[in-house]
């Protein structure tokens, strides 16, 4: 769940990440999500490319995250009129925007995996977003310049056996 610098706007959703993990302690990741956002009443559809540090404890994770963002922000009108268009940044006023951000987090495994197993973790994340001013602020314009909040969910990490 996400807030933002526009008054009463808050944001709420799903969210995939996929990544490549190097030695247990950096990762190079894609994380999108789908949110429905309150002013405006708005789909956001974010796609960012990272890269995540972790600190390899056994029972707790800590990481920080530093990303690129572009985000897709449309009314739901505009989505009702190209369903699926929204996600592919093709549909009638759809605001394209770029900006970067930073993630606080933990993953905590919920058991511990070999190589070639699933481990099963479950994360806890803070984050902001910014977006340089490009446009008039408020409503009216292109978005909000900033997005804060947090993320909990479940996931798994798998690791590739050592080829022999």
């Amino acid at each position: 769940m996400l807030g933002s610098s526009w008054q009463g706007d808050f944001a709420a959703g799903g969210l995939v990440r996929l990544g490549y993990r190097f030695a247990r302690i950096v990762a190079i990741d894609f994380v999108g999500w789908e949110q429905m956002a309150t002013v405006n009443d708005r789909l956001d559809t974010g796609l960012t490319f990272g890269v995540t540090g972790f600190v390899p404890l056994k029972r707790v994770r800590p990481s920080l995250r530093v990303f690129a963002i572009h985000q897709h922000e449309e009314g739901a009108v505009s989505v009702a009129q190209t369903p699926g268009g929204f996600l592919f940044g093709i549909g009638s006023g759809i605001r394209h925007r770029a900006g970067g951000g930073l993630t606080l987090g933990a993953e905590i495994p919920l058991q511990c995996a070999r190589p070639g197993e699933l481990e099963w973790v479950i994360f806890v994340e803070l984050q902001s977003i910014w977006f340089p001013p490009g446009a008039p602020a408020g409503p009216s314009g292109l978005g909000p310049e900033f997005y804060y909040g947090g993320n909990l969910g479940i996931g798994f990490n798998y690791s590739l056996p050592k080829m022999p």
